[in-house]
């Protein structure tokens, strides 16, 4: 079976128009989860908080989603937290 993995985060979408040919739904599953751990390893917004999701789908009809949340959380004392992101542009 021919399965398509779209791709979503705040920037937009990426849509698949080539698919990929699966066995079943779990490798399909699995193939989605994949896909979402390169788009993690691959973020680069300037968001604190980002989900990221991938769409599976066939031709005729959604299948699943897989998503997560990337969220940046960082622990300054007074002072440090202006310093640091004067120096990293804000993030």
């Amino acid at each position: 079976m021919r399965f398509y993995f779209d791709y979503q985060d705040s920037a937009g979408s990426i849509l698949d128009d080539q698919g990929e040919e699966l066995p079943n739904l779990g490798a399909a599953r699995d193939a989605a989860m994949r896909y979402l751990a390169e788009g993690i390893r691959d973020y680069s917004s300037s968001s604190l908080t980002e989900k990221l999701s991938v769409h599976v789908r066939t031709k005729e009809a959604p299948i699943m989603t897989v998503s997560a949340t990337v969220e940046v959380v960082a622990q300054y004392r007074s002072g440090e937290a202006e310093a640091f992101l004067k120096e990293s542009d804000g993030l």
